[in-house]
């Protein structure tokens, strides 16, 4: 692996070939963690939050109308109906 510099404020460069091996992006997450004298960098994908009463009452709303879509078997299924719409 190589070898990355402490900078000013304790901020490093992650490597090009790092990055590249975990298709890291600028803007993405690590969890950080300390085992021993090791640092552990692990990328995190993070759930976008929701209004969950809105999210709740929109749903119900459709329901209530009849905007709801089939029942899946499996995701397959849901798949291949999401590719005709």
């Amino acid at each position: 692996m190589p070898l990355v510099r402490v900078k000013g404020k304790y901020q490093i460069t992650i490597p090009a070939k790092v990055r590249d091996a975990l298709a890291l992006a600028e803007g993405d997450l690590l969890d950080m963690t300390v085992e021993g004298s090791r640092i552990v960098l692990v990328p995190q994908e993070v759930v976008a939050r929701v209004d969950v009463k809105a999210a709740i009452t929109e749903g119900l709303r459709a329901y209530q109308e009849g905007d709801v879509s089939a029942a899946f078997e499996s995701v397959e299924e849901l798949e291949a109906y999401l590719d005709q719409q």
